[in-house]
């Protein structure tokens, strides 16, 4: 049978047997390669769809810009030092591309937390949803040691320094106010950089329970000084009750120094209407009332 033949009776599949069977002299090689040429072409189209358009996936990253507006909104007042990071989703993630905006949510129970778990979900014709997580990262002025100091320090003001750090994962606290800590002993070594904690700090004692010492109040209208009596222990800058030595009554005042207690009273409390007992030498003459 020829060649050409045997080419169209047996397809594909009948050249290539044919062909391994004929010896090379008798095979017409141009037509038997032209005809292989014609045959994969049509293969090619029958396999190929007519119509077939490419599936279009939604886009990971609008998913994710999508998680960040949503938990930015709910940020709300405290943005100006906040900010989130949607983690990178997979990229081999296949959703189809929704047919309306995306929108993000939070599942009821929720809390925003340093990785806070936000939905996206599509409500088009082919509708799906997916979960991404959200970083939250809060920065805070906070107090950081200049230089290692060693357990029992006292700090003075030339020991800390203030930075701005990332605060969100600080699960013990920090500290950002300098005056409140000055005069307080470390209970562990504070190596230089890291951030003072308030479980780092032990208050030491700077006034103690039944010591004499000086009372002051002032404003803009009055300054009076008076001798009073501390009731309890207290730390530099803590809150203790004091007694005025004179009339018994008494109130509450800010450790100020070893000896010196500022009374924490209003202008109209009956701590004035005794007659302070006091020195020339401790009383304010110029604008004090202790006479009136």
């Amino acid at each position: 049978m020829p060649v050409r033949q045997k080419m169209r009776r047996h397809g594909i599949v009948g050249i290539l047997t044919a062909a391994s069977l004929f010896r090379p002299e008798t095979v017409d090689l141009p037509s038997l390669l032209r005809h292989i040429s014609r045959v994969g072409v049509l293969v090619a189209l029958f396999l190929t769809p007519a119509h077939a358009a490419p599936q279009q996936w939604h886009s990971t990253a609008a998913i994710s810009a999508e998680a960040e507006r949503f938990l930015n909104e709910r940020v709300g007042k405290r943005a100006g030092q906040t900010s989130v990071k949607a983690g990178n989703l997979d990229s081999r993630h296949r959703l189809p591309l929704c047919s309306e905006p995306i929108q993000g949510f939070m599942n009821r129970g929720t809390e925003i937390k340093p990785r806070t778990i936000i939905g996206v979900r599509c409500s088009g014709s082919k509708p799906w949803k997916i979960y991404v997580p959200v970083d939250v990262v809060v920065t805070a002025h906070v107090l950081v040691a200049r230089q290692s100091l060693t357990k029992g320090h006292i700090l003075a003001a030339a020991d800390l320094t203030t930075e701005e750090r990332d605060v969100s994962r600080m699960r013990t606290g920090y500290l950002g106010d300098l005056k409140a800590v000055l005069g307080q002993r470390l209970k562990t070594q504070l190596i230089a950089g890291k951030v003072l904690k308030p479980s780092m700090l032990e208050a030491d004692i700077t006034i103690r329970r039944g010591q004499t010492v000086t009372l002051t109040a002032a404003n803009s209208s009055f300054n009076i000084t008076m001798s009073g009596k501390a009731l309890m222990d207290g730390a530099l800058n803590q809150r203790i009750r004091v007694q005025n030595s004179h009339s018994g009554r008494i109130v509450e005042g800010i450790v100020r120094s070893r000896e010196h207690v500022e009374v924490l009273i209003s202008s109209n409390s009956s701590f004035f209407h005794a007659k302070p007992k006091v020195s020339p030498a401790l009383a304010d003459t110029r604008s004090s009332n202790n006479d009136r």
